[in-house]
């Protein structure tokens, strides 16, 4: 036999056909060559980015004056002077803070209260907090004679201040209590109380964000492949000649693709809550609907989409496009806080961002309708009209 297993002149003659066939496709080698840096300049800034915007209530009865005036001098706090401690309790109920700090006029003691369901936000508010009260520690020598001042997480002494976590409301249940032994009696002990999620774990936290972007993404792509084909078999063009309307054809296909969406979301969310045992403190329903309405987007926006596109292969191609900046900007592996400011009014026009915000609140914090129905609903909602009076006015552009 003169023939090799691979002969160099038929090879290069595939590969000469492939490259002739991506220099006539100018979409794909724009993503080849411009998206990657897009991404990688995206991905840089986002993950390199510090807290910022957290919003923190300050109770004052006076006393530790090295904190009070170390936690107003952080540029990445937005700072609210409150009354009383049921105030920032309350507030952080709503949303509106992220944490508070209460100064006593003891000056043996400095409560914080916590919403957990952001351990990076959480961690950021202590190390304030401890750094706030760093002028308060004795020195090297005192702490040599006085016991062991290694930090050690919650409860027990860092670097000399005691640290205890009182209790919880909400959440999946309530730590135990450290009296802080081994640090010094004068010095102020931090309590820590978590009006949310004391025991939560990275899953816990990114869960439910996480459900909504497996929703999302396979419905966005089965909707767009599905158009596709419906549009170069020749369906349409059938439809179009019918005496349905360009609304009626695409709530149609929505309503249909919809069932598979509520059989989508449904299974997930079970896997969500019973495999990896993310809570449910709310309203399972709610947290279906929020689904519901998110894969009726992607839906939309999926129709709408395949109008761009011609083989299956470029319907991939919107994946880094539409689907990696919301992975990167929408706050579902890391809080909006951590997300450069110059690039976070991106992050809110996005749908995953107000769906992460929604579940996150039914699933940890046991919130209602009512309770995210502005802006997170309704944003939603927004988006998906848009998206789908778009689709319908492309589906004429493009059979007609």
């Amino acid at each position: 036999m003169n023939d090799s297993i691979l002969n160099r002149k038929r090879v290069l003659v595939v590969a000469r056909r492939v490259v002739r066939q991506l220099k006539r496709d100018k979409r794909t080698i724009g993503l080849i060559t411009f998206l990657p840096i897009f991404l990688m300049i995206l991905f840089g800034y986002a993950l390199s980015g510090e807290m910022s915007g957290i919003n923190l209530g300050i109770v004052d009865f006076g006393g530790h004056e090295d904190l009070r005036d170390h936690l107003t001098a952080v540029d990445d706090f937005n700072l609210l002077h409150l009354g009383s401690e049921s105030d920032a309790e309350r507030l952080i109920v709503e949303g509106r803070l992220h944490g508070a700090v209460v100064i006593g006029e003891e000056e043996d003691e400095v409560r914080v209260l916590l919403d957990g369901s952001s351990p990076q936000i959480s961690s950021s508010i202590m190390a304030e907090v401890r750094a706030g009260l760093q002028p308060e520690i004795p020195t090297e020598a005192e702490m040599g004679e006085a016991g062991d001042g290694d930090v050690r997480g919650d409860g027990g002494v860092v670097a000399g201040v005691g640290i205890k976590t009182e209790g919880v409301v909400g959440g999946r249940g309530v730590a135990g209590e450290s009296d802080g032994s081994g640090g010094f009696e004068e010095n102020p002990e931090i309590v820590q109380r978590y009006v949310y999620g004391y025991d939560l774990e990275m899953m816990d936290s990114v869960g439910p964000a996480v459900l909504g972007l497996v929703v999302f993404f396979f419905t966005f792509i089965t909707a767009a492949i599905s158009f596709l084909r419906e549009r170069t078999q020749g369906s349409l063009e059938k439809f179009m000649v019918s005496p349905l309307s360009r609304p009626e054809m695409v709530a149609g296909y929505l309503l249909g693709f919809s069932l598979f969406a509520l059989l989508q979301s449904a299974t997930t969310l079970l896997v969500v809550v019973f495999v990896f045992d993310v809570p449910m403190n709310g309203n399972p329903l709610t947290a279906f609907a929020v689904l519901l309405l998110l894969g009726a987007g992607a839906l939309v926006l999926g129709a709408f989409l395949s109008n761009f596109a011609r083989t299956e292969y470029q319907v991939v191609q919107f994946i880094p496009m539409v689907i990696l900046p919301q992975v990167v900007l929408s706050g579902v592996w890391w809080p909006l806080e951590s997300i450069p400011a110059f690039i976070r009014p991106i992050s809110y026009i996005l749908p995953l961002t107000y769906s992460s915000e929604a579940l996150r609140a039914v699933m940890l914090k046991g919130a209602g309708v009512t309770d995210i129905l502005v802006p997170d609903l309704l944003v939603l909602v927004g988006l998906f009209v848009i998206a789908f009076a778009a689709a319908t006015l492309m589906l004429k552009r493009e059979v007609g």
